[in-house]
């Protein structure tokens, strides 16, 4: 599993220089893009110059987002060049701090996907951790020769999230097979940058499946000419919904490796204090307040197996009001692993809340049973402990006897 993407690339977006020529891709909208070079194929020429108008009072995509500032969006158009190479052809979809673009590269003739982040004053850390693994993987000490913050990365283009791939699944839950190929590459990704930034938010969205077969792409391209995207205007702003089309009858033929993406939540350093990690994957010492490393991700992948395998949460974590619950969360922890020790609950300021004197913890409600198999629930144990120090590393759960075994 790649970390972020393959073929990370860092471009600034210069000042647009506008053609003096009508657009032929935004139909009545003017389009302002890059004189290309000589070496350069044109631009896509959109022989439709209609698509369907959305609402403009009604909120979509990035708008339903609590914090959403539509200033701090670069404005794209559909058919924009940026870098004088990258042609807009699509919208794939957004983050609370970036916006996604599935682009033709003009120059090398193949499609990408362009992420461009939000103008913000506070430090991007998905920027950052990119930064840190890519100067990681690389022995030039002027790589990164452009000293301003970059505002994009071209990455490869991917299919789908582990989370809508198993949407089309019946059931649900993913074979053993698929379930052990993922996790392999789950950790590899985990181990091979050492040190290593902390992910702390891994769930199935943040988990995309590659193309084994660039020629699905061309069919991207081609539903976009044959069905527009929808779009609004907000202002002078245009808003276009994500292509959702993608996904058809046979579609998994072109899936490939999984790819590790979404780092705007990682953590560089080795040690750190504070709330990370979705409620119902968040370790035990980040609940307990306590400090906490890199072994954040070792629990969340143990969780993440079992909503992956099994199609159901691991932890439900809700009170009796259906709000989230730290107590609850615990006692749901302590049905499964059975109580920490002392000297776990000693360094917590937060233990004296859930536990008395003599480590015993208050009557939850709690219904937790767990039945697989045993080689697989011991698999599951070595990630699965209170204390992060007993914690597998991802290497050492490479090695794991039930990982090991073919299907």
């Amino acid at each position: 599993m790649h970390i972020g993407g393959n073929h990370v690339d860092w471009r600034h977006l210069p000042p647009a220089k506008t053609s003096t020529q009508p657009s032929p891709l935004q139909g009545d909208v003017p389009l302002k893009y890059l004189l290309l070079p000589a070496t350069s194929s044109p631009p896509r020429v959109r022989h439709s110059s209609t698509f369907p108008a959305l609402d403009p009072a009604k909120k979509i995509e990035e708008q339903r987002m609590p914090a959403y500032d539509r200033g701090l969006y670069y404005p794209v158009k559909l058919g924009d060049v940026f870098c004088s190479r990258y042609q807009v052809l699509s919208k794939l979809g957004f983050e609370a701090n970036s916006m996604i673009w599935f682009c033709r590269d003009l120059q090398q003739h193949r499609y990408i996907a362009l992420k461009i982040y939000i103008h913000s004053s506070k430090p991007n850390h998905e920027v950052q951790v990119l930064e840190y693994l890519v100067a990681c993987r690389t022995d030039h000490p002027d790589h990164w020769a452009e000293r301003e913050p970059p505002i994009c990365v071209v990455q490869e283009p991917l299919l789908s999230s582990l989370l809508h791939f198993q949407a089309t699944l019946n059931p649900m839950s993913l074979t053993e097979a698929l379930l052990k190929g993922a996790l392999q590459q789950l950790l590899l990704a985990l181990d091979i940058f050492i040190p290593r930034p902390t992910l702390s938010t891994l769930v199935t969205k943040n988990i995309i499946i590659e193309s084994s077969d660039p020629s699905i792409f061309d069919e991207w391209e081609k539903e976009e000419e044959a069905e527009p995207t929808p779009r609004k205007t907000d202002n002078d702003m245009v808003i276009c919904q994500s292509r959702r089309s993608h996904r058809k009858k046979g579609w998994n033929k072109y899936f490939g490796m999984p790819i590790l993406c979404d780092l705007g939540e990682a953590r560089i350093g080795d040690v750190h204090t504070g709330v990370i990690q979705p409620d119902l994957y968040r370790a035990p010492e980040v609940v307990l307040g306590m400090e906490w490393t890199s072994k954040v991700d070792i629990w969340n992948v143990g969780v993440l197996i079992w909503d992956i395998f099994e199609d159901d949460h691991l932890f439900d974590g809700r009170g009796p009001d259906e709000k989230h619950s730290d107590a609850q969360l615990l006692a749901e922890m302590m049905s499964i692993l059975g109580p920490p020790s002392t000297n776990f609950l000693n360094k917590s300021s937060r233990s004296g809340e859930f536990w008395n004197e003599q480590g015993r913890a208050p009557s939850f409600s709690s219904s937790w049973y767990l039945s697989n198999e045993e080689m697989f629930m011991q698999f599951m144990k070595k990630m699965l402990r209170w204390a992060p120090e007993e914690r597998q590393s991802a290497q050492e759960l490479l090695m794991d006897p039930w990982l090991m075994t073919p299907c």
